[in-house]
């Protein structure tokens, strides 16, 4: 009787035993599962492809409501970053702070040096409130890896060019080029421009003039007023894109000179096909077009009325835009 009195005594501390156990197992699990849901998800945020980055920014050079944002520190910014990014620094204590006062509306493109503090800043700017932001995988590593331009200093080893060509589309079929001789100038060093606008189409294309112009200061030569071209170029001292090009001042890139004073009678271009020749309208002859291209030689600015001034040692924007409100922009350093 004892005995059994016995065994039945161990058996009931056993099974209360595993009782007590298997709970402390299930408040444990709980936790833990709590805990995981405080942690940031940074797996889920959505991600762009390096080359993917590079086409969407060049969609949207004339779009002030993309915005690429870098949240690396201002040391790696500053060392190089892709152009017309601005910078939030991730690891500061004001990061969501900073981050709240943009626009959540706006388009954000999110990069880091290889990808996880994007990952991490776009999670969170989602938890926001913000309609529309991608991290760029693998950050400006891949960018740079990718052969894709940055601005400012670069402190690695492998040297990287900025692009020296870009185009964009502009009116009804038309394409404007543009392209620099070099990107990294000394001072007193001539930098040659070419721009030009080009008929896509395989057929004749008569675009009809207008006065869109999305930047003042364009020109080709030192008469802007009575020029025959439908674009021009100009030259800022600093960094821009088209979310800031106009809190910039174009540099004078001709000596003032007396230029006659003509009213502009211009209708339209009659193009030819796949051809950056067109007629000028009215009046104008297919037979004998007009290229519709330009090269200009930049060895300084003039900062006086005919004193010509070596470019400084900096960055600079140079820009390219048509009359239909097309833009695009190359960036240059002088050494």
């Amino acid at each position: 009787m004892k005995m059994r009195q016995g065994l039945s005594a161990v058996l009931s501390f056993i099974i209360l035993t595993s009782v007590f156990m298997g709970g402390c197992s299930q408040i444990n699990a709980k936790t833990k599962s709590t805990s995981l849901t405080t942690t940031p998800n940074t797996q889920n945020a959505p991600t762009i492809s390096a080359a993917d980055a590079y086409n969407l920014i060049q969609q949207n050079l004339n779009n002030p409501d993309f915005i690429i944002l870098d949240v690396r520190t201002a040391d790696e910014f500053n060392s190089g970053h892709i152009a017309g990014a601005i910078n939030i620094d991730y690891y500061s204590s004001n990061f969501q702070a900073d981050i709240g006062k943009l626009d959540k509306n706006k388009q954000y493109l999110v990069y880091c040096r290889t990808g996880i503090r994007g990952e991490a800043a776009t999670q969170i700017m989602i938890s926001l409130g913000f309609a529309d932001v991608q991290n760029m995988a693998g950050g400006i590593t891949a960018w740079i890896q990718d052969g894709y331009p940055i601005v400012g200093p670069i402190t690695t080893e492998t040297t990287i060019t900025t692009q020296t060509t870009t185009s964009t589309q502009s009116e009804n079929g038309l394409r404007l080029q543009f392209s620099v001789n070099t990107t990294i100038l000394t001072p007193g060093e001539p930098l040659q421009i070419n721009v030009n606008e080009y008929n896509t189409l395989s057929t004749n294309n008569n675009v009809a003039a207008t006065t869109n112009w999305v930047v003042n200061g364009f020109t080709i030569g030192a008469c802007p007023n009575i020029n025959v071209l439908p674009f021009g170029v100009a030259l800022f001292q600093g960094t821009y894109n088209a979310q800031n090009i106009s809190q910039g001042n174009p540099l004078e890139l001709y000596a003032a000179v007396p230029c006659a004073q003509l009213i502009r009678l211009i209708t339209g271009y009659d193009f030819l096909p796949d051809s950056s020749n067109a007629a000028i309208m009215p009046g104008g002859d297919l037979a004998s077009p007009t290229p519709m291209s330009a090269n200009v030689i930049v060895g300084g600015t003039y900062t006086q009325v005919t004193q010509l001034t070596p470019l400084v040692s900096g960055d600079y924007t140079v820009v390219a835009g048509d009359e239909w409100g097309a833009l695009e922009f190359l960036y240059i350093n002088v050494k």
